[in-house]
């Protein structure tokens, strides 16, 4: 495997990595692996961000997806996607 591809992989798995664990922090809330969960996913929000900013700076041209990524983590990680249930009056 040559660099280019080595670097490829790399940047797809620093992805992959921060979107699974950013699902993980919400489907593990309130349970005790949810500590640990919280600092993976600090760590692979850094990491993505790195690559986002990474990317602007030497005008790889899919830095954008970076971008994308980095959003849909904060999203995943700030909103509430479980149904609610609401008590009656």
């Amino acid at each position: 495997m040559d660099y280019a591809s080595s670097l490829q992989v790399g940047w797809i798995a620093i992805h992959l990595f921060g979107l699974i664990v950013a699902c993980l922090v919400r489907v593990y809330a309130s349970t005790a692996a949810e500590g640990p969960l919280q600092g993976a996913f600090l760590l692979g929000l850094a990491g993505v961000a790195v690559a986002t900013l990474a990317g602007e700076q030497f005008a790889w041209p899919l830095w954008t997806i970076s971008g994308a990524t980095l959003a849909v983590m904060i999203v995943v990680a700030v909103a509430d996607f479980r149904c609610q249930q609401h008590e009656p009056v």
